[in-house]
């Protein structure tokens, strides 16, 4: 699936996002930079939240009831959703709880010596910046120190 976007409306897309419209101390609009942590989310998604919480709320993968049912279909069904958004398999997506978890998740697998290519194995060495936000500077950082190739571009 190849997606194109040739004009983007930034105050439609604001107008999702219910608490961008919050004028915050100063007189200044809020201009939300900490995704990496939590992200906002537009009315759609609340919306079809606040949907599946009052009608098919159940656990994923946890059971053998109708609830479990649907929320397992509608989750898988995400999944299938997003990997045709990006062009990839289903089976291919992990999903964690935010940014940070994903981050952690990356680099312990880079960093283990059960898969075919692991960190370490020579000649390798983990870029990043000094810019970076903390939850995508300490796990390089580690699995530096872990494995040990050298974290280029941090102090």
């Amino acid at each position: 699936m190849k997606t194109s976007v040739t004009h983007v409306d930034a105050a439609a897309i604001r107008a999702d996002f219910p608490i961008l419209q919050r004028v915050m101390r100063g007189g200044n609009q809020l201009a939300y930079l900490d995704s990496g942590a939590t992200s906002q989310r537009p009315l759609q998604v609340l919306d079809a939240e606040r949907d599946f919480l009052v009608t098919s709320n159940g656990a994923v993968h946890r059971g053998a009831h109708q609830l479990m049912e649907e929320a397992t279909d509608a989750y898988e069904q995400g999944r299938a959703d997003i990997a045709a958004f990006v062009g990839a398999r289903a089976d291919d997506l992990v999903f964690t709880k935010n940014a940070t978890e994903a981050l952690n998740l990356v680099s312990y697998v880079l960093g283990d010596k059960r898969f075919d290519r692991a960190v370490g194995d020579g000649g390798d060495v983990i870029v990043t910046t000094e810019l970076e936000h903390h939850a995508n500077l300490v796990p390089w950082q580690e699995l530096a120190r872990r494995t040990g190739p050298p974290c280029a571009g941090t102090a």
